[in-house]
């Protein structure tokens, strides 16, 4: 689940970012920055601002590195290199390790682009569990229809997705046989690190090859500078865009659910309902029978949709 960052967090990361940059300053190693392509257990591959991909491993007392993460690292005198700080990460995406217990996945992500497929229809309630984790990573949503090219004459499901676009969604029609619609789609990609999520079968691997032309040969680069082979495939990696921007390449977090979610969770991922949420006559409303309730008014008053109010009410009693 994304979490979005209280103030007194922030601070506190901002604070320790400051002593292990300094520590940085006081040290003879040379400092270079980079990005972590790929990480399998200790081992970090990072891209330096040269393109060139280097190994490494953390420093102790760093917190877990993931994919996406921007660092420091130092080359030492026996030429092995060590992350010795994690820059402010912008949004971290987890999803549960053993025991249940969160585990971070990717982070710095800017958009979640979350893919549906015209058979079998989008299911709203599916496409609300991904925006409310989405809302709270503080990034961007955008929803793609996939698979258009196997669609039958005017059978696309726009009704379900026209709702979305009035929230000020990017929905956007997609085909891997449709050279434009692929243009369409690096152009929201651009400048942008994204991840893809959705459930298997919707194309998103398609897409991805589609997206990457030189997949195998990024997968081959990192191999080789992991020295651990092409299990490293396994892992999430960051690939960029011919075109401009970042994809995030994660099968752990391609189908994702919402864990250790709050009401106030669920509520920040409904944009519609929580601007009229604080409303209402009464500050503990339940939405339900209570009078004064703005939220029920905006709903009889079609400023509400009727299914999203039925997912935001759901995914509370499921989630929280």
């Amino acid at each position: 689940m994304a979490r979005r960052l209280t103030h007194k967090q922030q601070r506190r990361i901002k604070q320790n970012q400051q002593q292990k940059l300094e520590q940085h300053q006081s040290s003879d190693a040379p400092t270079l920055s980079a990005t972590v392509i790929t990480n399998f257990g200790k081992t970090i591959i990072a891209e330096l601002d040269n393109k060139e991909l280097i190994r490494c491993n953390p420093r102790q007392n760093l917190e877990q590195i993931v994919c996406g993460d921007k660092v420091l690292i130092q080359k030492l005198e026996n030429k092995d290199a060590v992350v010795s700080a994690i820059l402010d990460r912008n949004s971290l995406l987890k999803k549960p390790g053993f025991g249940g217990k969160l585990k971070p996945m990717a982070a710095n992500i800017d958009q979640v682009v979350i893919v549906m497929a015209v058979k079998p229809e989008p299911n709203s309630y599916l496409i609300d569990r991904y925006l409310v984790a989405t809302e709270n990573l503080d990034a961007r949503g955008l929803i793609l229809l996939n698979k258009t090219d196997l669609a039958e004459e005017n059978s696309v499901p726009k009704t379900i997705l026209n709702d979305y676009k009035k929230l000020g969604y990017t929905v956007l029609p997609t085909s891997t046989k449709d050279a434009e619609s692929i243009i369409k789609l690096h152009a929201e990609l651009d400048n942008k690190t994204s991840i893809m999520v959705g459930l298997s079968g919707v194309g998103k691997s398609s897409l991805i090859n589609t997206l990457l032309p030189d997949h195998d040969i990024r997968v081959g680069e990192v191999s080789e500078a992991s020295g651990e082979g092409t299990h490293t495939t396994t892992s999430s990696i960051l690939y960029h865009l011919p075109e401009g921007g970042d994809i995030i390449d994660s099968p752990g977090v391609r189908d994702f659910g919402l864990w250790n979610t709050t009401e106030d969770d669920v509520l920040y991922g409904f944009k519609e309902i929580r601007h009229l949420a604080g409303q209402c006559k009464f500050s503990d409303c339940k939405h339900e029978v209570e009078p004064g309730c703005v939220i029920n008014q905006a709903i009889e008053d079609k400023i509400i949709s009727q299914q999203r109010f039925r997912n935001y009410k759901k995914i509370i009693q499921e989630y929280t």
